[in-house]
C-alpha cells in the first residue's frame, strides 16, 4: 500500500508539473486568434522579435549597374540599423505592372521604390502605410520642399523622398559664343542664331533620345512659345495663333537639325553635336568616363528643363514590419548615405541641406545660371490612368514622327489639337 501511494502521488505532481509548466499554452489557438486580430487592426506594430526570420522585402526597379550600387549601400545600412532584408529588382519596363498586380494581391513586400509622381496614386488605392507615426515624420522635414509635396495626399505623408535627376538642356559653351550667345536661348532669335551656326558648320545642332518622351516634352516646352502637347491642346481656349505660328516656324528650321538616338544621347562635346537634351546623369556620368584631362574637357553650359524624375520610398500597408522598414529608409536617406549615393550614381540628393551643397559644386565646374531652381512652379503633370494611355500613346506617336521629319511641324499642331 505504502509503494502504491507513492506511484500515485508521483503521477499527481507529474501532471502538476506538466500543466503549469510555461512552455505549454493552454490557451492555443486563441492566442493566436488574438494576435492576428491586432496584426489586422494595427499593421506594423508587431516586434520583430516574434518573427526573426522575416527580412524585409524591398522591391526597386534599377538598370544592373544602378542596382549594383543601390544593393551594396542598402545592405550596409541594413547592417547599421540591425535589420535583416531581401532586394527584388524588377524589369523597368514591367514595373508598374508587376506594382499594381502585386499590390492588388496584398504580396508587394515591406518597401517599394516608386516614381515620386506615382505616389498619390497608390496612397488613394490604399496600398500605402503612412509616414506621420513613424520615425521618419521626424526627418521629412529636412528634405527638399518640391519632392515632398508629391508625396502628400489627404493631409498625410505617404513617402520618402529618396533622390530626383533634373531634364536638361546643354551646350558647348564656345558654341554659343560662336553663334554669339552668352547663354543657352531663350526666344526664337536666338534659336535661330543657332541653327544658322549649325548649318555654317555643317554640322547637327541637338540631340535626343526618340523614346523619352519626358525630355522630348521637356524641350518642346522650352521653346518659345511652349510647343509641348499639352500647351499646343490649350492654343484652341487661349487662341493665341500669332505666337503658335513662329512656334511652327522655329520647329519648322530645328528639325532637319536634329540628330535621334534610341540609347542615351551623348553630350554636348561628343559625337560633333553641339547642344543635347537628356538627364543631369548622363551629362555627369559621361563627363566622368572620359579619359580626356578635366581641364581639357570643352566648357559646358545647361539649365533644366522644369521636368524631373524623382523617385520615393515607400512602405505599403499590408507590412507587418513598419517599425524596421523606418528604419531602414531614416538610413537610405540620411546626409551621409545621400551624398554617397549622389557621388555612385549622380542623381541629386532629395535632402535639401546636402542638395544646397552639391549644387554649388556644379556651378565651379559647369556654366549654369545661379539661381535657377530645379522644379517649375508651375508645373502640373496628372497622373496617367488606363482610359487616358491610347491617348497619350497616340500624341506620343505624332511627336516622333515630327522629331523623324515625316510630318511637318504644321501637321503636328493640327494632330494635336484635333485629338480626343
Amino acid at each position: 500500500m505504502k509503494r502504491r501511494h507513492q506511484v500515485v502521488l508521483f503521477a499527481v505532481l507529474l501532471l502538476s508539473l506538466t500543466i503549469l509548466s510555461p512552455s505549454f499554452d493552454f490557451r492555443g489557438s486563441q492566442l493566436n486568434q488574438e494576435r492576428d486580430q491586432e496584426k489586422d487592426t494595427f499593421p506594423g506594430s508587431l516586434s520583430r522579435n516574434e518573427d526573426a526570420q522575416a527580412p524585409l522585402e524591398i522591391v526597386v526597379a534599377m538598370s544592373d549597374e544602378e542596382f549594383q550600387a543601390f544593393q551594396k549601400i542598402a545592405k550596409e545600412v541594413a547592417a547599421s540599423q540591425l535589420v535583416e532584408i531581401n532586394l527584388r529588382n524588377v524589369k523597368q519596363d514591367t514595373y508598374k505592372h508587376v506594382l499594381d498586380l502585386e499590390f492588388s494581391l496584398g504580396e508587394n513586400g515591406d518597401v517599394v521604390l516608386l516614381d515620386s509622381e506615382e505616389v498619390q496614386y497608390y496612397a488613394q488605392k490604399g496600398y500605402l502605410y503612412p509616414l506621420n507615426g513613424t520615425t521618419l515624420s521626424k526627418s521629412l522635414g529636412d528634405t527638399v520642399v518640391e519632392l515632398r509635396g508629391m508625396t502628400e495626399w489627404n493631409g498625410y505623408q505617404w513617402g520618402m523622398p529618396f533622390d530626383f535627376d533634373p531634364y536638361i538642356l546643354a551646350a558647348q559653351s564656345s558654341f554659343l559664343k560662336r553663334a554669339g550667345l552668352e547663354s543657352l536661348p531663350h526666344n526664337k532669335d536666338q534659336w535661330v542664331k543657332l541653327t544658322q551656326q549649325a548649318i555654317a558648320e555643317g554640322i547637327p545642332l541637338i540631340t535626343m533620345k526618340i523614346n523619352d518622351m519626358y525630355g522630348i516634352n521637356a524641350w518642346l516646352n522650352h521653346l518659345e512659345p511652349r510647343m509641348a502637347p499639352d500647351q499646343v491642346k490649350r492654343t484652341q481656349i487661349d487662341s493665341q495663333t500669332g505666337d503658335l505660328q513662329q512656334g511652327i516656324q522655329l520647329m519648322n528650321q530645328i528639325q532637319p537639325l536634329i540628330r535621334l538616338e534610341s540609347t542615351n544621347p551623348p553630350t554636348a562635346d561628343q559625337n560633333d553635336t553641339p547642344m543635347v537634351v537628356s538627364l543631369l546623369s548622363q551629362l555627369l556620368s559621361a563627363n566622368q568616363a572620359s579619359t580626356v584631362d578635366e581641364d581639357s574637357l570643352e566648357r559646358i553650359s545647361f539649365e533644366n528643363l522644369e521636368t524631373v524624375n524623382s523617385r520615393s520610398l515607400v512602405i505599403t500597408a499590408d507590412s507587418v514590419e513598419a517599425e524596421e522598414a523606418s528604419r531602414w529608409i531614416e538610413g537610405m536617406t540620411s546626409a551621409t548615405i545621400q551624398l554617397k549615393w549622389y557621388q555612385q550614381v549622380n542623381r541629386l540628393p532629395a535632402k535639401q541641406q546636402e542638395l544646397d551643397m552639391e549644387t554649388e559644386k556644379l556651378f565651379g565646374r559647369y556654366d549654369m545660371t545661379k539661381g535657377q531652381p530645379w522644379f517649375s512652379t508651375t508645373q502640373d503633370v496628372p497622373a496617367a490612368t488606363t482610359e487616358s494611355h491610347p491617348l497619350i500613346t497616340r500624341i506620343h506617336q505624332k511627336v516622333q514622327q515630327f522629331l523623324k521629319g515625316q510630318i511637318t511641324a504644321n501637321q503636328y499642331v493640327d494632330s494635336i489639337r484635333t485629338t480626343n
